[in-house]
């Protein structure tokens, strides 16, 4: 066949598959042998079976490659540097890239996860451009925090698309430390020592919305849901159809308990995209804020049927089971979650905490070590080992995992950390070390004037310490907080009777 006939059937092809007429698109295509010899005509006809969902047939369109564990694919057909629009000066698509995203969505269509993921992984090392492969490998959790760091350690750069690479390490990095992540943040914001002074991507990097919202992300890892929902509030006014945007503003209005802006968002959401899942998720969290928790877990599984692979929506669904403590539906949606993003911590994390609110142990350790493999770096996961140390009352091991999660802290302490500060100095205290322990006590009160555990703990530490008045005074101030507790008041009024008596314990 001549070029110009080869042209004038792509062009045609291309016509009808962008008046939505596929079935025709693919019939046009299959009555000409070129569809066999040029990959970018099976390209064509594959993407003709996705708008159609005929998943099977789409990845025998596209052929019978192979990829390995490392994404790297073995068919020499499908590694040949051809182009889907070889006229392009500057947005030139890898075939190859291509088609393996086409081949990942394909298999995630039908449940293979586990290769969806290796032919995502071998479309973005085939060109760090296709950005649609990497943020389905970082959104569905597909990689745990080393393989992500690997893949994007692997990926190839010209010197002046180091800013991509910048881009890159921002997304996927949510538990840096806070000099860290700020430093990539500023490295984009200004002239970024990668690119040339005149690159036109840094005019308008510094307001991208992809990047607020990833800094958005990271202030709510790190527990400052105030600045969080104030720097989400300002970006939606700008782009209101932001969806990770979104997900992150309700996520920050549901840690401060903002109801009627959850109700607000909720109304506006399924209005404008009743067939998202987010949507269904909005109204979950809402219903979730104001503690109608049967039909917060109504809407979350609506938003899991919608799209089965929307984390928030099963992780949403097992807390709103867990915190009625119907154990085993938890348990069964915390698995689903486990199962469908592996590279998702929370999901097992909340498995341990299940256990260990079960008084099982055992197998909340197992649990919550498995989600420190996945992620090791969120301090989150040592906090809830601290707490299933103390449990088992191996007080040494205590101390050793809540010092390890106030050094993975990734920004300045804030109220958030309160009560891992408590807990490491009742751990302290177990072991008799009453200095630190009180230390750490005030520590907490400077994050939280109105902890009762850190006035009732640095009360009961003054006590051992045989510092009656200092006992007494703290006693007080727990029982001013909560007058009904009982064991400041037992505690109270033993003190005082020792005070009285001139006694001290030994």
């Amino acid at each position: 066949m001549k070029e110009e006939e080869v042209e004038r059937l792509r062009g045609l092809a291309q016509a009808l598959f962008l008046g939505h007429q596929y079935r025709r698109a693919l019939h046009l295509l299959n009555s000409s042998s070129i569809v066999l010899r040029d990959l970018r005509f099976r390209y064509l006809a594959a993407k003709c079976l996705e708008e159609l969902k005929e998943w099977h047939q789409c990845l025998t369109m596209l052929g019978d490659a192979k990829v390995d564990e490392h994404g790297n694919v073995n068919s020499p057909k499908d590694c040949s540097p051809m182009y889907l629009d070889k006229d392009g000066e500057d947005h030139e698509i890898n075939i190859t890239a291509a088609v393996c995203y086409l081949r990942g969505k394909a298999y995630e269509a039908l449940e293979n996860r586990i290769q969806a993921r290796l032919w995502y992984i071998a479309a973005v090392k085939s060109d760090p451009f296709c950005y649609e492969a990497l943020e389905s490998l970082v959104d569905k959790y597909m990689l745990t925090c080393e393989e992500e760091s690997s893949l994007l350690s692997s990926l190839q750069f010209v010197k002046e698309d180091g800013w991509l690479s910048t881009i890159y390490s921002c997304l996927v990095k949510k538990h840096d430390k806070e000099n860290v992540v700020e430093a990539k943040l500023r490295d984009i914001e200004r002239d970024n020592p990668c690119t040339t002074s005149s690159s036109p991507f840094m005019l308008v990097l510094k307001d991208n919305a992809d990047l607020l919202a990833c800094n958005a992300e990271y202030y709510y890892q790190c527990g400052e849901y105030h600045k969080c929902f104030e720097f989400t509030s300002l970006l939606l006014t700008k782009d209101p159809f932001h969806m990770k945007c979104t997900l992150v503003h309700l996520a920050a209005a549901m840690e401060l308990g903002h109801s009627n802006d959850l109700y607000l968002l909720a109304c506006n959401l399924i209005k404008d995209h009743p067939q998202k899942a987010i949507s269904w998720f909005a109204i979950g969290c809402y219903y979730f804020s104001i503690k109608k928790y049967d039909q917060a877990r109504k809407h979350f599984s609506k938003a899991t049927s919608v799209d089965a692979t929307f984390p928030p929506a099963w992780i949403g669904s097992g807390n709103a089971y867990a915190v009625q403590e119907e154990t085993d539906q938890a348990m069964l949606a915390y698995r689903t979650a486990a199962r469908l993003f592996p590279g998702c911590h929370l999901a097992t994390l909340y498995i341990g905490m299940e256990y260990m609110r079960t008084h099982n142990f055992k197998l909340a350790e197992q649990f919550i070590l498995q989600a420190r493999t996945i992620c090791p770096s969120d301090p989150l996961v040592y906090n809830e080992l601290g707490v299933v140390a103390y449990h088992m009352k191996e007080y040494p091991k205590a101390v050793q995992w809540f010092e390890m999660t106030l050094v993975n802290v990734a920004s300045s302490m804030n109220e958030m950390w309160e009560p891992t500060l408590v807990n490491l100095a009742h751990a302290q205290r177990k072991l008799k070390m009453y200095h630190k322990a009180v230390s750490n006590y005030e520590k907490a009160l400077v994050l939280s004037t109105r902890s009762l555990s850190a006035f009732a703990g640095l009360a009961y530490t003054y006590h051992l310490m045989d510092n009656l008045d200092a006992a007494v005074t703290y006693y007080h101030k727990a029982l001013w907080l909560k007058p009904e507790d009982q064991f400041c008041t037992e505690m109270l009024t033993m003190a005082l009777e020792m005070q009285g008596r001139g006694m001290y314990l030994t």
